[in-house]
C-alpha cells in the first residue's frame, strides 16, 4: 500500500515546488475559524449545484461534476489562473490510478462473454444446485461474475440462466433474478476493480487485497439477504397473491403479481441472438467453466498475495519484491489480460476470425467504459479543487468536531447523493472527495471508510438511475414492479451492508 498523501503531507511538496499548488494547507483539529463555515458552505453549495445540474437540467454527470469544481475553485477565493491547474492536476491523479485497471478489466469482461466462457460456468453452477439450491447458486454466479465485469455487461451475460431458471420454477424472472442482481450489484458497488470502489480506494489511500477481502466479508451477508431471503420473501407474497385471483380473477394484480406482455425468452431475444447458445458449428467450442473461473480468480488472487507478501517472505528480498510487483493492481490486471487472450482466444464465438480479430474485440472493449472514465475524470478534478482550495480541510476539521461516527456520515454523504442523482459512481467519487482528507484523522481504517461509502452509494436506485432501467427493460416489468422488488432489493444491500460494516469495523478494532 502506498504511503498516506493526504493534505497533513502536502505542505513539504509545496515547500520543494512552490507552483506545484496553491493552498492545500494541512489539516488542524482546532476551533473552526468563520472562514471555515464559509467553505463548508461553499462544498455544501457544491454539491447542490451537482444535484441541479445533473438531477434537474439533466446534464451529463461529467459536465456536471466540471462545472461545480470550477465554481468551488471560484467561490473559494482561488487565483482564477490556479483553478483550471487545480483541477487538470486532479484528473491526471486520478486517471494515473485507474485508467489501466478499468481498461484491463474491461478487456477482460470482453472475452468471458465473447468465449462462452461466463455462460459456461453459469450452466455449471445452475446445472449443479437443483431447483432448491438455485437461488444460492444464482447468487454464487453474480458474486463470481461480477468480480472482473460492469453490473450491465453481468447481468446481460446471465439473463439466459435467469429465463432459464423462471421457466423451470415457474415464476416471474424478476424475482428468480433477484440473487443474481444481489451479486452483481453488490460486487459492482463494494470490490475493486470496479469503476466506483477503485475511485474510493485511490481517494482513501485503501489497500487494494484488504479491501477485496472485507468487501466480500461484508458483501456475501448483504447480499444473501437482500437476494436469496428477500427473494424467498417475495415469491411466497406472489404465490398468496396467485391463489387469490385464481379465487376471484377480476381482482387488479399488485405490482408484485409481476404480468409481463410476452414470454420474457421472446422479449429478450434481441439481447440474447449474440449468445454462445445462438451460434452454430461453424465457430470453435465455447469456452469451459474452468477456463472463466481460472481467468476471473487470477487477478484477485495476485493482488492478495501482493497485499501479504511481507507476512509470508522477508521484507525487501527478491521474492518481497516479485510479489509486490504482481500484486500491483496494474500489474495482476495486465496478467489476467494476458492469460484471458490464451486460455480464452482460441473460443471466441460470432465475429470474424481474420488475423486481427482479438485486436478487434480488445478495441471494442473500451467503448462501454468511455463515459465512466470521463466521469471520474471530472470527479478527480472536483477532488483536486476540493484540496487545493482549503475546502475539504476545512470540512475535515468541522466535522470532526460533530462527533458524528465517521462510517455513519461516509453511508450517509454517499446515500443523499445516489438517491438525488442517480448514480453510484458519482455518489461515491463526491463523497470520497469530500472525505478523503479526513482518512487519517477519523479513526477508521481507510478500507472500512470505502465499504461504507459504497454501501451508501447503492441505497434506493429509482427513476433517475440508468441501471432501474435496465432491469426494468430486461425483466419486461412496469415501474410499480421494479420499484417493489429492484429498489427494495438496492436499499437492503445497503443498509445490511452499512451494519455489517460497522460490525467488522468494530471487530477488528
Amino acid at each position: 500500500m502506498q504511503p498516506n498523501t493526504g493534505a497533513a503531507a502536502v505542505p513539504e511538496r509545496n515547500r520543494r515546488n512552490p507552483g506545484f499548488l496553491w493552498n492545500n494547507l494541512p489539516v488542524t483539529l482546532t476551533s473552526s475559524s468563520a472562514h471555515d463555515w464559509y467553505l463548508l458552505a461553499c462544498v455544501a453549495g457544491t454539491v447542490l449545484l451537482l444535484l441541479l445540474l445533473v438531477a434537474r437540467l439533466r446534464l451529463h454527470p461529467a459536465l456536471g461534476l466540471a462545472i461545480a469544481a470550477i465554481g468551488l475553485g471560484v467561490a473559494a477565493g482561488m487565483p482564477l489562473k490556479q483553478v483550471p491547474l487545480s483541477f487538470t492536476a486532479g484528473v491526471g491523479t486520478m486517471m494515473g490510478h485507474i485508467a489501466i485497471i478499468l481498461g484491463m478489466g474491461a478487456i477482460l469482461g470482453q472475452f468471458l462473454a465473447s468465449s462462452g466462457g461466463a455462460a459456461s460456468l453459469s450452466r455449471v453452477l445452475v446445472e449443479s444446485c437443483g431447483i432448491k439450491g438455485l437461488p444460492w447458486a444464482l447468487l454464487a454466479l453474480g458474486i463470481v461474475v461480477g468480480m472482473p465485469v460492469f453490473f450491465e455487461v453481468g447481468l446481460v451475460l446471465l439473463m439466459p440462466i435467469v429465463v432459464e431458471a423462471a421457466r423451470r420454477s415457474a415464476r416471474p424472472p424478476i424475482l428468480v433474478g433477484l440473487p443474481v442482481l444481489a451479486g452483481l450489484s453488490i460486487m459492482h458497488g463494494l470490490v475493486p476493480p470496479h469503476p466506483a470502489a477503485m475511485l474510493a480506494a485511490t481517494q482513501y489511500h485503501a489497500d487494494l487485497g484488504r479491501t477485496i477481502l472485507w468487501g466480500m466479508v461484508v458483501g456475501v451477508p448483504a447480499a444473501v439477504l437482500a437476494g436469496p431471503v428477500l427473494g424467498w420473501l417475495l415469491i411466497r407474497r406472489w404465490e398468496r397473491q396467485q391463489a387469490k385471483l385464481a379465487v376471484a380473477p377480476n381482482e387488479g394484480l399488485s405490482p408484485l403479481a409481476l404480468e409481463v406482455n410476452e414470454d420474457p425468452a421472446i422479449g429478450l431475444a434481441a439481447n440474447l441472438d449474440t449468445m454462445p447458445e445462438a451460434v452454430h458449428g461453424q465457430f470453435p467450442s465455447q469456452a469451459g467453466a474452468a477456463r472463466a473461473l481460472l481467468a476471473i480468480l487470477l487477478p484477485i488472487a495476485l493482488i492478495f498475495t501482493g497485499s501479504w507478501a511481507d507476512a509470508i517472505t522477508m521484507p525487501g528480498g527478491i521474492p518481497n519484491q516479485i510479489l509486490h510487483l504482481l500484486g500491483n493492481p496494474d500489474v495482476a490486471m495486465l496478467i489476467a489480460v494476458l492469460a484471458a487472450l490464451a486460455l480464452l482466444g482460441g473460443h471466441v464465438q460470432g465475429v470474424d476470425r481474420g488475423p486481427g480479430m482479438l485486436r478487434r474485440l480488445t478495441t471494442e472493449s473500451f467503448a462501454p467504459i468511455a463515459g465512466v472514465l470521463v466521469i471520474l475524470s471530472a470527479a478527480g478534478g472536483l477532488s483536486g479543487i476540493l484540496r487545493d482550495s482549503g475546502a475539504a480541510q476545512a470540512t475535515v476539521s468541522l466535522a470532526t468536531g460533530a462527533h458524528m461516527p465517521p462510517l455513519v456520515l461516509a453511508w450517509l454523504l454517499a446515500a443523499v447523493v445516489r438517491v438525488s442523482m442517480g448514480s453510484s459512481t458519482v455518489a461515491m467519487a463526491v463523497t470520497s472527495g469530500v472525505l478523503a482528507p479526513m482518512a487519517g484523522h477519523m479513526g477508521v481504517r481507510p478500507e472500512m471508510l470505502l465499504l461504507a461509502t459504497g454501501c451508501g452509494s447503492l441505497l434506493l436506485s429509482h427513476v433517475n438511475d440508468s441501471g432501474f432501467w435496465l432491469v426494468s427493460s430486461l425483466f419486461k416489468i412496469e415501474v410499480k414492479g421494479t420499484l417493489a422488488t429492484w429498489s427494495v432489493m438496492e436499499t437492503v444491500l445497503s443498509v445490511m451492508g452499512l451494519g455489517a460494516t460497522l460490525l467488522l469495523a468494530a471487530v477488528l478494532g
